[in-house]
């Protein structure tokens, strides 16, 4: 079955969302080695993207039409012509509200039946669903609405996200729930001494990510010798908004700022690192907490992020997003000593490493893939 990966791009500020769609099209491809397998999407060249840190299987090619318009809704021509020349048995879409949505909608009503599977990615979720209403609202009534009618199964790579969908009635023949996958660190590197305590953090510098609230925290509190660096790309002005925070709260020596890191630049980030932080308020999946934990660090995140596993087999802190729980949990984190963040760290390790390769997702999702198929023919 020759399967189509379509999102609005692989582009590196994309986070999550690119390197989930990524690591999912190579196990398939990998799963299914007799078939030619595409990622297509719509993207400007110029950008860095992150299938530049991955292997990618002879079978499986990556395709990038350029984009124009609106930065709102950007459109690439002759996609509907590509989708049509590779003519895939099956259609993976990754995220909404684009192009691609309306480009899958179009091949599923010409090719009933063949299978098209849809992966939100968290963006039918309350918080997300904020961000751009308007715009939104009428992409939902025109095209959303009728795209997740006709599909064949919803990805759901949570059971926050699941449990989401479920309760808001979308209408949608089956709801899949197969978490991200992710290649697991399994290098035996060194057993570090937590000599320089290190907390850092690495996603999108997006208001949704709660870096202002962890900002605020942070003033006046006692860092015992510990050092917090924020890695990531976004918008200039939130940016900057950080950057003036961190001014403002009297942070700069406590506090450092940095780009987005990727490849073995991230690997040795992770590797030099005590302690991982993720204080966001809405994530469908959260694969950078995924890939700190497979390097053995201890993880602080919130509750609107699918990982109360935290706090069950105690690998992290699993708190509200709020001031005065954030400052409460880093008190406790920087007390704690160096046999405890690697007896903490070994365990989220040891719990990531049993669940989250991308070969185990993979080949879940290719069994609901011929159980769809079986079940139309």
């Amino acid at each position: 079955m020759k399967i189509l990966f379509l999102t609005e791009s692989l582009s590196t500020s994309m986070g999550g969302l690119a390197t989930g769609i990524i690591t999912l099209a190579i196990g398939l491809a990998k799963h299914i080695p007799k078939e030619k397998h595409l990622i297509l999407v719509q993207e400007d060249n110029q950008n860095s993207s992150f299938e530049e840190e991955f292997i990618l299987p002879k079978n499986l090619t990556v395709l990038k039409l350029k984009k124009f318009g609106p930065r709102l809704y950007p459109i690439a021509v002759d996609m509907q012509k590509n989708i049509s020349k590779f003519n895939p048995d099956v259609i993976y879409l990754k995220g909404l509200w684009r192009q691609t949505s309306l480009e899958a909608y179009l091949w599923k009503k010409k090719n009933p039946a063949k299978i098209l599977i849809i992966s939100p990615a968290g963006m039918l979720q309350p918080l997300p669903l904020k961000n751009k209403r308007i715009l939104k609202k009428l992409s939902w009534f025109l095209i959303e609405k009728r795209l997740l009618k006709i599909s064949n199964a919803i990805h759901s790579v949570s059971k926050i996200e699941r449990d989401s969908i479920l309760k808001s009635k979308i209408a949608t023949k089956k709801n899949i729930y197969i978490p991200e996958g992710m290649h697991i660190n399994n290098n035996n590197y060194d057993k570090r001494p937590i000599s320089s305590k290190k907390l850092i953090s690495i996603s999108r510098i997006d208001p949704i990510k709660g870096l202002e609230i962890l900002l605020e925290s942070c003033i006046d509190l006692d860092f015992k010798e510990w050092k917090f660096f924020i890695y990531g790309n976004g918008d200039i002005k939130y940016i900057n908004k950080i950057k003036n925070l961190i001014t403002k709260y009297k942070l700069e020596k406590k506090v450092i700022l940095n780009d987005a890191i990727f490849g073995i630049n991230k690997e040795n980030v992770l590797n030099d690192a005590s302690a991982f932080i993720l204080p966001s308020f809405s994530e469908s999946f959260g694969i950078a907490i995924a890939e700190a934990m497979s390097f053995g660090l201890p993880v602080l995140t919130t509750t609107k992020t699918p990982w109360k596993v935290i706090k069950k087999k105690n690998l992290g802190w699993y708190i509200k997003p709020e001031i005065e729980s954030l400052r409460n949990a880093l008190k406790e984190l920087f007390q704690c000593s160096q046999k405890e963040l690697e007896e903490i760290g070994e365990r989220a390790k040891s719990y990531i490493s049993k669940r989250y390769d991308y070969m185990t997702t993979s080949k879940q999702m290719k069994e609901e893939i011929l159980a769809l198929n079986k079940n139309k023919s």
